[in-house]
């Protein structure tokens, strides 16, 4: 029993994390929501093996079903997977690689335990209440999301080992501190029943959840204890910024040393992110050594905050320099595509093709350009017209940190 409610407690918080680690990116989400539907199968085949008969008809289903819909979520992560940008692409790899690489390990092995596990529960090979039906299933799972978990911070330029280990330290010291005092009265006197294992499940639920976005509850807090301190909400906010970001920055990065493509992949991906200051702080491009000169040029310190600042001022500038005439707001001409196709979307924030985008507090010459992009300018249009944009400023970035 004890080690089932430590797995439930481990699998739930690599569930809440992976999802949480990019709330953005959408096979992260769905190998997080797939560990998480996992985990609360778990959860009820412990309740149902405490529990009594009238109980017990009430949820019997519930860990069976768990299983199918967490199948369903790691199938679409694993169909998002396959559209992912490939950083780093092999050529001509032999079919032993193709078979034998651990990314495909943690794909097919869930495929077939998964399988085997659905089947086992449609013609009752094992009762509802056995939790270790799932465990063959619920360790690939958690393979497969680490792993995916890794290659897609990887490819954004950060780092993963010290923010995972943060939170995983956090929850578990956090969670043995509240849960494991309900866990000792139990052992102590209380029993093992449905009431004594349905508190310590919640108390296990709410202190790993608390810590996963302990950054976000200690934001809620701060804005109702300080509602009447603007200065210093914003203080604690960056603060609480860099103490985020700082985890996720990868010193070991050179971002001198990267070649073109890579370098172009990290200015799209800065551009895109333009206006969240947070994630572009993280960017491996906050490291150039234009950035530093700059930062020493105006005096400012060295550090995340100002770093990030910086960037997103090299960026603007950049993409102020594909302006055909500085004198003019918008132009529909040839030459204004690069300068529309990543102004306006990334430095304004104006969604062309979104249809719940609400363009309430545009100025003029943006209404006019989203106009324009809806009416004239296809959709593969526009995304090819940020590629070569984002190329354009690329190399930008890459004379000016060489001059």
């Amino acid at each position: 029993m004890t080690v089932s409610f430590i797995t439930f407690g481990i699998t739930f918080w690599l569930g809440l994390y992976i999802s949480n680690r990019d709330k953005r990116n959408v096979r992260l989400l769905l190998c997080g929501i797939s560990i998480i539907l996992n985990t609360l199968g778990i959860g009820a085949s412990l309740l149902l093996s405490t529990a009594h008969p009238p109980i017990t008809s009430l949820v019997a289903w519930i860990p069976s079903l768990c299983l199918y819909l967490s199948f369903a979520a790691w199938l679409s992560a694993v169909v998002w997977s396959s559209f992912a940008i490939q950083d780093e692409p092999q050529p001509n790899p032999s079919i032993w690689k193709k078979l034998t690489g651990f990314g495909r390990f943690t794909t097919v092995l869930p495929l077939l335990l998964g399988v085997v596990t659905a089947f086992g529960y449609s013609l009752h090979w094992w009762d509802d209440s056995n939790t270790w039906a799932l465990a063959p299933f619920s360790a690939t799972l958690a393979l497969f999301g680490i792993h995916r978990l890794i290659k897609e911070v990887e490819s954004q330029g950060e780092t993963w080992l010290p923010d995972f280990l943060r939170s995983f330290d956090y929850s578990i010291i956090f969670t043995a501190l509240f849960s494991g005092q309900v866990a000792i009265v139990i052992l102590l006197g209380a029993g093992w029943n449905a009431v004594t294992v349905s508190l310590l499940l919640v108390s296990i639920v709410i202190s790993i959840t608390f810590q996963v976005y302990v950054y976000p509850v200690r934001a809620l807090l701060d804005s109702i204890a300080f509602a009447t301190f603007p200065k210093l909400r914003e203080d604690r906010a960056r603060l609480r910024l860099v103490e985020d970001v700082q985890v996720r920055i990868d010193d070991q990065a050179q971002p001198e040393e990267m070649d073109e493509e890579e370098l172009y992949r990290h200015t799209r991906r800065a551009l895109s992110q333009f206006g969240d200051l947070q994630r572009i702080a993280a960017s491996p491009l906050t490291q150039l050594r234009l950035i530093e000169r700059r930062l020493k040029e105006r005096g400012a310190d060295d550090e995340v905050v100002e770093r990030a600042v910086e960037l997103k001022a090299v960026l603007l500038e950049s993409v102020g320099q594909l302006k055909p005439r500085q004198d003019e707001s918008f132009g529909t001409a040839d030459e204004w595509r690069h300068y529309n196709a990543l102004y306006f979307p990334y430095i304004i924030g104006i969604k062309p093709y979104s249809l719940r985008y609400s363009p309430d507090k545009l100025d003029p010459s943006s209404l006019e350009a989203l106009e324009w992009f809806r009416t004239y300018v296809p959709e593969r249009t526009y995304y090819n017209w940020q590629n070569a944009g984002a190329k354009l400023v690329a190399t930008m970035l890459k004379e000016k940190n060489a001059s």
